[in-house]
């Protein structure tokens, strides 16, 4: 579903679309994929500062936008006990950091990308379910994201979610909406 989302795939059989609130649609495909900020299950840091890779996410960024990307992911605190802070050197795929710290810095990266639709698989994975739900609290209070994708098998997310969706044997369901008054996994 995301590598359709993000126009990797063309559907079997019918047609996938992108809708805005304007009710302008485009077709999902490479074109789209700007629309798009990705946090893919691994981490995918890479050797440098923690600058370098978080302008991966927007080479325009200044420092202030970082810290405050990294404040929303929760990510700071850590880096900021760090001598070198921004400047903190990372080995290839994030070396030096615990994996949720890892998960933070590239939830981080993608928030301070900008773009309007957040998709985050599996990105939360390896963090405790307090700081899951206080990074999620944080993106869903984000005026610039205007949608969130999120991929998991932790049912505490769903709380957060205004729609909750089963992917099952190439099937796709519905099974609540906020409209709904209760949920049945």
């Amino acid at each position: 579903m995301v590598r359709l989302m993000l126009g990797l795939l063309e559907p079997n059989s019918g047609k996938a679309y992108l809708t805005s609130p304007g009710g302008q649609t485009l077709p999902l495909s490479v074109e789209t994929r700007a629309f798009f900020s990705y946090v893919p299950q691994g981490n995918t840091m890479f050797s440098g500062t923690i600058r370098d890779n978080m302008l991966l996410g927007n080479p325009d960024a200044s420092d202030e936008e970082i810290i405050a990307a990294l404040k929303q992911a929760c990510a700071w605190d850590f880096i900021e006990r760090s001598p070198d802070k921004l400047d903190s050197k990372l080995g290839e795929r994030g070396l030096g950091l615990s994996e949720g710290q890892a998960q933070r810095l590239a939830i981080a990266r993608a928030l301070l990308r900008g773009a309007p639709i957040l998709l985050l698989d599996e990105a939360t994975s390896a963090l405790d379910i307090y700081t899951e739900k206080e990074v999620l609290n944080n993106i869903f209070t984000d005026s610039k994201i205007k949608t969130v994708v999120l991929t998991t098998h932790r049912p505490s997310v769903f709380q957060i979610c205004d729609k909750i969706y089963r992917i099952k044997q190439h099937q796709v369901d519905l099974i609540q909406s906020s409209r709904d008054q209760a949920a049945s996994f």
